[in-house]
């Protein structure tokens, strides 16, 4: 195995970054992210990339002494290569149960801001490794294609692009490389723990080394399913760019017909990809429930809610809506000149310190009926579905409705603050308006969902 990794390998492994104008290195210490380091280093110069674009970023979870003192000595080194470097550090209570999947969750939030902070891409040194471990890890819980495909080179997190060039790399071989060049690195006793579900595979796949089934094969077949989970995403945002609508409401129609003849790995990825759209939530459900949502649909259920998402089958449509009352975002204060992100859905900004007065929350019943005696004065500009509108943006003053953005123009009513709502992307991208329409899901007193 060569201990040296070519120049034309780097070049090749780093290209998913290339076009990133700023990367966030994750760097722990450990051999895998060292390498990660290293290699940057090299990518740098070949690519005539200025240091300063590159910043590495280590987390300190806080859950062993030498925390910190590996901190400093990522920091030594990334400092000698010409690279910025930040700790970021997990602070607050610790779970008692589910330690690593919690610290996970924290490192990721943590890394991810700081590459939004830095406009910048997040690297992580995942390898050929990592990918057979997620893998045999998958198979242990059942995963279809999207799960066994395991890791793919880039993805997207928390709104950041998240790449990892090493995946082709063995931590073997790059292990060696370090040692080759006599560059330091420390190890994670975690990584030895037996408690945790990731060493006990890493155990059993020795076993399983043994029987001809090797790391590379697995990290193979992971490849070569990511090629299939890749054709049928592609499937599902073809179809979701011809049928998928969304009103300035936030609330969204799919053709009934066009998704009954969807092939059920088609419709799943649909159904994935709009709940959270819609929902306003980071992920989608787990696939156990879209699988039960899909079969209720295909029987003739004509009411479901999953994943903060409300989806009503009727008039030959699937109508989906943000569920009222089941998860109310936090209260927000505006700043002048300043977007907000609403619940995931709606950008809400407004254009001077006066209109700033007050919160904003959802419009509700409260909000929808304050609104509706105000109406005959209101030009609407968008159309106005009960169902739809008791989740958009309101601004509240001392428990008044002083403003719904998502529902009116204000410019006629010099009492309205200038508050402004639109759909915050990728919503944004489906966004049309949809016919009128009678349902009579739509609650009490509302017979029909356009005034």
């Amino acid at each position: 195995m060569p201990t040296v990794i070519s120049d034309s390998e780097i070049l090749k492994a780093f290209a998913l970054v290339e076009a990133s104008p700023a990367l966030v290195l994750a760097v722990s210490g450990g051999p895998d992210s060292m390498a990660l380091m290293h290699l940057a280093r090299r990518w740098a110069t070949l690519a005539n990339r200025q240091a300063d674009t590159i910043t590495v970023a280590t987390v300190d979870h806080g859950l062993r002494p030498e925390s910190v003192e590996e901190a400093t000595f990522v920091r030594t080194h990334a400092r000698a290569l010409g690279f910025e470097h930040v700790t970021l550090v997990w602070s607050g209570e610790k779970p008692a149960t589910g330690l690593q999947a919690a610290a996970r969750r924290a490192r990721y939030a943590l890394l991810t801001a700081q590459a939004r902070v830095n406009g910048a891409s997040l690297v992580t040194a995942h390898t050929r490794d990592d990918q057979a471990e997620t893998l045999v890890m998958r198979l242990a819980r059942g995963s279809g294609v999207d799960g066994l495909a395991a890791i793919a080179p880039v993805s997207m997190r928390d709104g950041v692009r998240l790449a990892r060039p090493l995946l082709d790399f063995s931590k073997t071989r790059l292990t060696a490389c370090l040692r080759a060049r006599s560059v330091p690195f420390v190890r994670d006793p975690s990584n030895e723990n037996t408690a945790f579900e990731r060493v006990r595979l890493r155990i059993a796949m020795r076993a399983l080394a043994n029987a001809g089934v090797s790391k590379a094969a697995l990290a193979l077949s992971a490849a070569r399913l990511g090629r299939s989970r890749a054709a049928l995403d592609e499937a599902a945002e073809r179809f979701l760019d011809g049928f998928f609508r969304v009103s300035p409401l936030a609330h969204g129609e799919i053709d009934r017909e066009a998704f009954d003849a969807l092939p059920d790995d088609i419709a799943l990825r649909v159904l994935a990809r709009v709940l959270p759209l819609i929902g306003g939530r980071a992920d989608p459900p787990r696939m156990m429930r879209l699988e039960r949502l899909l079969e209720g649909l295909r029987t003739g259920q004509s009411e479901a809610t999953l994943g903060g998402s409300l989806l009503i089958a009727a008039a030959g449509r699937l109508s989906f809506y943000r569920e009222p009352g089941r998860t109310k975002p936090a209260p927000v204060s505006l700043e002048p000149r300043a977007a907000v992100l609403w619940d995931r859905r709606f950008l809400v900004s407004v254009p001077n310190a006066a209109a700033c007065d007050g919160q904003v929350r959802p419009l509700g019943e409260p909000g929808w009926t304050a609104w509706r005696r105000e109406r005959k004065e209101l030009r609407l500009s968008a159309e106005v579905n009960r169902l739809a509108a008791l989740t958009t943006p309101a601004l509240w003053r001392e428990g008044r409705l002083v403003a719904a953005p998502v529902l009116s123009v204000e410019d006629r009513l010099p009492w309205v603050p200038p508050v402004k709502a639109t759909l915050a992307a990728p919503l944004a991208r489906f966004l049309t308006r949809l016919p009128n329409t009678t349902s009579s899901a739509l609650g009490k007193d509302t017979p029909i969902p356009y005034l």
